[in-house]
């Protein structure tokens, strides 16, 4: 029994220190700065050919998002800079419109850049006389910062560019917040507090509904991680190193409190944020809302699969808040 007893006991230990470094490793996957992990596991699976059906529809919306990289980089957008209220310097690209009716703040995803995330509707946008500000979140791009933080860190870097877009923003043109999904739950948390008057709106492409469920659904989904005790040891880490909770807010949350209209957007084939999210946080909006789900399309890919369906639902949006 005494040996039975040590085994047991043994074992247990063992199942707890591999659970220890999974979480460890999971952590550094998902909130880590740079993570090698994906890109090698990418340039293996498209070489094999085995990418995910995000990934091969990605390959091959390239070269339209391409045409508008190379549009936005001949532009000579100016570089300018924020201070986080961690202390992180933050970057961000100005382009602004000659006859400018609104600005737009672009806030990316998830290991993505603005460039790659609104590649295609950057020239769009521009063309609809709005200024643009191309926001790098911390911990990516040339943004400081060690961690990510799915956006509970990220409302609050949004609020110290609104007021750096104030001082800009002599005309006090109307603005808004737009983003794709984690730069969309970065908008709609933000928008969980009083806004500057010069908010006109939000724009929430493939918003998740919170930090704690969207970071157990892609563990859950992509490494097999079981809730208990992992999420429980996971959430210990960003605490004690990224300096939040995952459950300290939601986009949920927030909606309950919004006071702008907020246009959502989802594509009905996403598999990386399900759509079903953000018909959550469209319920749980309290304030004017749209809804414009997209047929077929991807995680971020509705604009490449309904550019009309699209443009029209943005520009309803200004004209509805700009009369």
């Amino acid at each position: 029994m005494k040996h039975t007893g040590r085994k047991i006991f043994l074992a247990a230990g063992i199942l707890g220190a591999l659970d220890f470094v999974a979480v460890e490793l999971f952590f550094n996957m998902a909130a880590g700065r740079s993570c090698i992990f994906f890109r090698k596991k990418r340039k293996k699976r498209k070489k094999q050919g085995h990418l995910t059906e995000w990934e091969v529809k990605e390959e091959q919306e390239l070269k339209e998002r391409s045409e508008g990289i190379r549009w936005i980089e001949n532009m000579h957008c100016e570089k300018v800079q924020i201070k986080s209220e961690d202390g992180l310097r933050l970057n961000g690209y100005y382009l602004g419109a000659e006859k400018a009716e609104r600005i737009v703040i672009m806030f990316h995803g998830w290991r993505g850049s603005w460039r790659h995330d609104f590649g295609a509707c950057l020239k769009w946008l521009y063309e609809e006389n709005s200024s643009l500000l191309f926001v790098e979140q911390r911990a990516q791009g040339e943004s400081e910062g060690k961690y990510m933080g799915f956006g509970l860190l990220e409302r609050k870097d949004c609020r110290i560019w609104l007021r750096w877009l104030a001082k800009r923003n002599t005309d006090r043109l109307p603005v808004y917040l737009y983003g794709v999904s984690m730069g969309a739950a970065t908008v709609l948390m933000a928008a969980g507090e009083e806004l500057p008057a010069e908010v006109y709106g939000i724009i929430a492409d493939c918003g998740f509904t919170s930090p704690y469920e969207m970071v157990y659904r892609f563990g859950r989904t992509n490494f097999k991680l079981r809730e208990h005790p992992v999420m429980g040891q996971l959430n210990w880490l960003c605490r004690k190193r990224a300096g939040y909770d995952l459950r300290e807010y939601s986009a949920l949350e927030a909606m309950e409190h919004c006071s702008v209209p907020v246009l959502f957007i989802h594509g009905k084939a996403d598999t990386f944020v399900p759509y079903e999210m953000t018909l959550r946080n469209y319920e749980a909006c309290t304030a004017d809302k749209r809804l414009l789900l997209v047929d077929g399309a991807a995680h971020c890919m509705s604009f490449l699969k309904d550019r009309d369906g699209y443009t029209d639902a943005v520009r309803e949006l200004f004209r509805s808040v700009e009369k």
